[in-house]
């Protein structure tokens, strides 16, 4: 959005279980701090996935880390996908997830880097054969019109129960008004 952005995501496979680690996220601010501390996040989630790629483990590797630096805070959500559709979640006050096109009920919390010692939420879900969860950052409910009116969660959800593709639900954002990094990440059971 104009400057080095905040929004990233990592998908770290595991070889030894099958599992794979996703995190996605949003740190605070723009410009080279931001981008500085994406890239802090992005060295953590790599090297805590190599011990443990549990998802509350990796929040709070990440939290500690960032609780020690001063000004730095992020959103964030890791997901660990494993064989046979299991998925891990752990949120540390990221948007929830979209779950078939329908928004999770999941649990908030506080976003990495605010407090120190914070034991994350985490549930359990198992993804069916062609079930699909879509990851987004605020930057698309955010994008704003000429008039200042958000593009929101509504036009959100109307487009996943839609079925827009991650580029579509990027797209109608950044043509209604992009003023914030996009992420959108979809990931889908084939089998």
């Amino acid at each position: 959005a104009r400057e080095v952005g905040g929004d990233f995501f990592q998908i770290v496979p595991n070889e030894r279980d099958g599992s794979a680690l996703i995190v996605v996220g949003d740190v605070t601010g723009k410009g080279l701090q931001a981008g500085m501390l994406v890239a802090l996040i992005v060295g953590a989630v790599r090297s805590q996935a190599q011990i443990d790629n549990h998802p509350q483990q990796v929040l709070a590797t990440l939290n500690r880390q960032l609780s020690e630096r001063e000004h730095a805070s992020a959103t964030c959500m890791a997901l660990r996908f494993m064989p046979g559709g299991v998925v891990e979640l752990a949120n540390a006050g990221h948007l929830p997830p979209y779950l078939n096109g329908a928004e999770m009920q999941i649990e908030g919390a506080l976003p990495l880097g605010i407090l120190p010692g914070i034991t994350y939420p985490a549930l359990s879900i198992r993804l069916g054969p062609g079930a699909s969860l879509v990851l987004l950052s605020a930057g698309i409910a955010e994008a704003q019109d000429a008039h200042g009116h958000l593009f929101g969660f509504e036009r959100t959800e109307e487009l996943l129960r839609n079925a827009a593709s991650p580029a579509e639900i990027a797209r109608a954002a950044k043509e209604y008004g992009q003023a914030d990094d996009i992420l959108v990440l979809r990931v889908q059971r084939t089998t």
